[in-house]
């Protein structure tokens, strides 16, 4: 790091004559000559790149949906603290040549203006003898899908300070974040499942399923019918996530209770198998016979588990239905449906 000489003099100056009030700015990183100029720090890093998942800037704005990180701009010197402004703007001109170089992987794509907002403007000011400022890119999370998989970049500028000048070799950076990792740090980990959007799933007459304002579901009948709920959610490739829900019933005789989640389209008019049946009661095989009330995942006797994932970003839907002779004299109830991502 470069010193800058008369800051030395002054902090002699300041020991040796004992002056009260002799202010000195704390200086980062490296200075230009004259030091009295504006810059971007992050400007010092390999190529100015700052890869934002890597700090603690990162901020949910849960009002305005937006993800935002903090760049800071300084002031070099040691007087004059006058607070000055400099205007922001995107540069993204060096991204593709730092691509084809290798020093940015090769998916690594530049964010669409529509997808953030710059303020035009930064302002600098001193505060415990910094002159600083902190420009805020801010991402639109709803547009954070769309770059799935991908490695997403944005150049920032300052130029025309309104004070002392901007240090041309110091006034460019590029953050540049993962997007997957992004969605997993700002995505809770909460039940997708909205008990207002069950749809029935209407296969046969005999057995019915009522979806109650508590959020339960009560499934009903028998008579070799068979019905169910079905209700579609947004997922994401290559993640798990886990199906549950506590059932009770009174005992069933000749009957199935099956659980799927997939990203095949339910259509009423055959069966639905995508992705297999995940956990379920099935008399055949031993349970759901006596009375039972408990997790269904700690009952099943049939499936492949509760744990899935899938290859491709969109909607899947969580399917439960059931059928057979019938569903005992209470009906089977479920309780606390739950469906969330897990990893």
């Amino acid at each position: 790091m470069k010193i800058n000489a008369s800051l030395v003099k002054l902090s002699a100056a300041c020991l040796l004559l004992g002056v009260a009030g002799c202010k000195q700015e704390h200086l980062n990183g490296v200075k230009s000559n004259p030091a009295v100029k504006v810059y971007l720090p992050d400007s010092e890093k390999p190529n100015g790149l700052v890869d934002v998942m890597a700090g603690s800037s990162l901020k949910v704005d849960s009002t305005a949906s937006t993800v935002n990180f903090s760049i800071p701009v300084y002031r070099g010197g040691e007087s004059n603290f006058e607070t000055l402004t400099v205007d922001v703007s995107a540069d993204n001109s060096a991204i593709a040549g730092l691509v084809t170089a290798g020093t940015l992987p090769a998916n690594t794509v530049v964010l669409d203006p529509a997808d953030y907002t710059l303020d035009a403007k930064d302002t600098v000011m001193l505060n415990n003898n910094i002159m600083k400022g902190s420009i805020t890119p801010k991402i639109k999370i709803a547009s954070l899908n769309k770059y799935g998989g991908k490695i997403a970049a944005l150049g920032i500028k300052i130029a025309n300070s309104s004070k002392q000048e901007v240090n041309a070799d110091m006034s460019k950076a590029i953050i540049y974040f993962n997007v997957e990792d992004l969605i997993d740090a700002i995505t809770p980990k909460t039940n997708l499942i909205d008990n207002t959007k069950w749809q029935i799933y209407h296969r046969g007459d005999g057995v019915t399923f009522k979806v109650n304002t508590d959020g339960s579901v009560l499934a009903t009948g028998g008579n070799w019918g068979q019905q169910g709920i079905v209700q579609a959610v947004e997922v994401r490739a290559n993640k798990k996530y886990k199906i549950d829900m506590n059932v009770a019933g009174s005992g069933a005789t000749d009957c199935w209770f099956e659980v799927y989640v997939g990203q095949g389209v339910p259509s009423e008019a055959s069966d639905y198998a995508d992705g297999g049946t995940r956990i379920a009661l099935n008399t055949w095989n031993g349970c759901g016979k006596s009375p039972f009330n408990a997790l269904l995942s700690s009952l099943s006797c049939a499936g492949t588990g509760n744990v899935v994932s899938f290859p491709t970003t969109g909607t899947a839907y969580v399917l439960i239905r059931s059928g057979g002779s019938t569903l005992g004299t209470t009906g089977i109830k479920m309780t606390n449906i739950d469906f969330r991502r897990v990893n």
